[in-house]
């Protein structure tokens, strides 16, 4: 190429190129469609802001060009302004996409695994009888409430639940226990307590169904925690709808996303509350309790409604009403009655099982208020000892508490007083419980992993495990009580 040409740029001119890269950038952009056979080639690096006339690493290309004291003369200051705002567009676009591709390559994909969370809670109890009938002194719903017992581990529970999915939660719970069996000097076993899955149908998961081993959903105390209740036990007038809370099938829950949410923190702010189980619930399971196969092809059917109100000061209350019916069909054994042996009978078939409830939780913020009473007809042992028949019952309870916050943690006193009369459907021969019972303790949460629950019992119920005579029936047993319990969560 000739000196006397000035139009077209020369390979000696690198120095010149870098020193106006913004120029020659812009008579790039000015190519046309046609490239001629001697154009160069320009590429601009992203970070340093030279121009090369080879690619490489960082580098951005251009365009071709030639005679560029012609293409100066065209350009005016519009076009140098617009070719500069097009030239950081592209620049800024360049600069996106690589910080992109590097943030995809170091993020690692996540994985169903990833959304599972293990947790757990442990409760050892310390039981002593300090007056009345102690040695014929028991209770259903607590292994520990008899004579000769001290420390045991009332419940150890590991919890592996998650979101695995948009439309798919799993929550899965075993429990380690060491309450003495009936008959069962060792004592101690492992069994499921929850393994279900809830199946969403909308992105707000306000609709679910629940398919496993769960809760019933009946009342309040039934479906609240025993990492969350106050007192040491669930009133045996209420817990006797479900004895060990749950059964195998299938229930729907409904709830605004918004309740969803109170649900959680009534239970995550300390204030005792029941946990997520709908606004509305609907169910069907088998009837005959945790871990027993069924034995008719009777399903229980099961209804409630709740709501948690929030008034304006922040002063949380819930009420709520909830039924059940089903065919139950109970156990049986020999008793004694008036020196002949007797087998109770009853129907095969299932005898009926019935029930509604009234629920009303008053939040402590600080002082507060709980209550629950049902009524119904339940599988009882006739008065002549020969039959196991649907008999009426009813009974409740009333829990009054206060929550108290300090330098030294969280401080709940409370009060609960229960009575009963019906039926131990669970229990052999399914005998009448008779139940009056006053309990006063103090929940002290000194750090929020740990608590300790210290409380007196007044105890006046029937020991529904041991038959004494036609005349006598069960024996009714009044005792004292003195019950501390420390629970570590983690």
């Amino acid at each position: 190429m000739q000196a006397s040409k000035s139009h077209t740029v020369k390979p000696d001119l690198g120095s010149r190129l870098k020193s106006t890269t913004l120029s020659i950038a812009i008579l790039a952009l000015l190519g046309g469609t046609t490239i001629p056979a001697h154009a160069i080639q320009l590429y601009v690096d992203t970070q340093t802001q030279q121009v090369f006339t080879s690619p490489g690493i960082n580098r951005i290309k251009l365009s071709e060009f030639e005679e560029v004291n012609e293409a100066v003369g065209k350009v005016s200051a519009e076009e140098v302004k617009a070719l500069e705002t097009k030239l950081r567009q592209k620049k800024k676009k360049a600069e996106l996409k690589a910080a992109e591709e590097l943030t995809a390559a170091l993020t690692p994909k996540e994985n169903w695994s990833d959304r599972i969370s293990l947790r757990g809670y442990t409760q050892l109890r310390y039981s002593q009888p300090i007056s009345g009938n102690n040695a014929n002194l028991a209770s259903p719903g607590d292994r520990f409430i008899s004579d000769n017992q001290s420390f045991g581990v009332r419940r150890a529970r590991l919890v592996l639940s998650g979101q695995v999915t948009d439309h798919l939660y799993v929550y899965i719970q075993p429990e380690f226990n060491s309450g003495p069996d009936a008959g069962d000097l060792q004592g101690g076993k492992v069994q499921i307590r929850d393994f279900y899955s809830d199946i969403s149908f909308d992105d707000r998961r306000e609709y679910r169904v629940r398919f496993g081993v769960s809760k019933v959903p009946y009342g309040f105390e039934i479906l609240q925690s025993s990492q969350n209740r106050l007192a040491m036990d669930r009133a045996d007038a209420v817990n006797i709808a479900s004895r060990d809370e749950r059964d195998m099938g299938a229930m729907f829950y409904w709830a605004p996303a918004h309740i969803r949410d109170r649900f959680r923190d009534l239970v995550r702010s300390g204030l005792k509350g029941s946990g997520d189980y709908g606004v509305l619930g609907l169910g069907i399971y088998n009837g005959q309790g945790l871990n027993r196969v069924e034995l008719n092809d009777n399903l229980h059917t099961v209804a409630r409604l709740t709501y948690p109100f929030k008034f304006d000061n922040g002063q949380f209350f819930e009420a709520g009403i909830s039924a059940l019916t089903g065919k139950y069909v109970p156990r049986s054994s020999q008793i004694s009655v008036s020196g002949v042996n007797v087998t109770p009978t009853f129907d095969n078939r299932g005898v009926q099982d019935e029930r509604m409830g009234v629920h009303a939780v008053l939040y402590p913020q600080p002082f507060g208020l709980q209550g629950e009473w049902n009524w119904g007809n339940s599988p009882m042992l006739s008065v002549d000892r020969k039959r196991i028949e649907s008999t009426t019952l009813n009974g409740g309870y009333v829990q009054a508490m206060y929550k108290l916050d300090n330098a030294f943690g969280s401080w709940m006193p409370y009060a609960k007083w229960q009575r009963y009369d019906g039926s131990e459907k669970f229990s052999t021969n399914a005998p009448r419980s008779h139940l009056r019972e006053i309990e006063i303790g103090v929940e002290w949460q000194p750090v929020p992993e740990v608590e300790l629950v210290v409380a007196y019992a007044n105890m006046d119920r029937t020991n529904v495990g041991t038959f004494v005579s036609s005349l006598n029936g069960y024996r009714q047993v009044k005792a004292d009580m003195l019950r501390a319990q420390l629970q570590w969560n983690f």
